[in-house]
């Protein structure tokens, strides 16, 4: 077998592709930690093809009854499925970059920062009193009370509430997702050591991903390669650079 076929065929073993399936959702998201979770239906179809007799409703059943898995924007602003328990220190790592860029383009959509106050105010309070929300229903909420929705405010504003650690997307309503808030869908959060958070993400990484190096977790995680690089040297005696210079443990 060729360097990159060998390469190729640990990757494969590592993210479940080949090799034992996994027996649960929770499994698999475990493995890979973060899975794409832009489309429900493609975060389904990735949990089908790494398991053995899981359907559609098993994953859906982990999201909205057993509340073991959530979707969230994470790594690079995009949403990610992701093991529940695994939220509170991935979130922490993972979203403060993309502030800035949240605000610009809320600014570009018409919203001030006093409106946004405002749009986070009202999403908190219709959550709070009402429970799980749809896109939809959250929309109409919001025009009530006179917060723009136009364009690409809403999808930036609820993006928003989730940078803010005030939601996440919890459970299915039919074909469509729910927020909830935090506090209420997955209890209180502990406070999170960032050391601790950046060495658990390259160990992780490393476990469902490798062979790699620290380029491929930067652009995996969209986080800096200073801060790889700190990770990577947190667990450097668990590690082992192959001849190729990729790292695996």
């Amino acid at each position: 077998m060729s360097r990159d076929g060998g390469v190729i065929a640990q990757r494969l073993t590592a993210q479940l592709l080949a090799g034992a399936p996994a027996k649960d959702p929770l499994a698999v998201t475990r493995r890979l930690l973060a899975v794409q979770g832009q489309d429900p239906r493609g975060a389904r179809l990735a949990i089908r093809a790494r398991s053995k007799g899981l359907r559609a409703a098993d994953v859906d059943r982990a999201l909205s009854e057993e509340r073991s898995l959530l979707i969230t924007w994470l790594n690079r602003g995009t949403l990610h499925l992701i093991a529940s328990e695994d939220y509170a220190w991935l979130h922490a790592l993972t979203t403060p970059p993309l502030r800035m860029g949240n605000s610009r383009r809320l600014s570009q959509e018409g919203l001030s920062t006093r409106a946004i106050g405002r749009g986070l105010r009202v999403i908190e309070h219709a959550l709070h009193q009402e429970g799980p929300l749809t896109r939809r229903e959250l929309r109409e909420r919001l025009d009530v009370a006179g917060v723009r929705t136009a364009g690409q405010a809403l999808v930036h504003l609820l993006m928003r509430s989730t940078l803010e650690g005030l939601t996440v997307r919890g459970p299915m309503r039919g074909s469509e997702h729910a927020y909830a808030l935090v506090r209420d869908w997955l209890g209180e959060q502990a406070e999170v050591d960032r050391d601790a958070a950046l060495t658990e993400l390259t160990r992780r990484y490393l476990q469902g991903h490798a062979p790699a190096d620290e380029r491929d977790l930067a652009r995996w995680s969209g986080l800096s390669l200073g801060d790889v690089r700190a990770g990577l040297g947190a667990i450097a005696p668990e590690l082992r650079e192959r001849p190729d210079g990729l790292l695996e443990l």
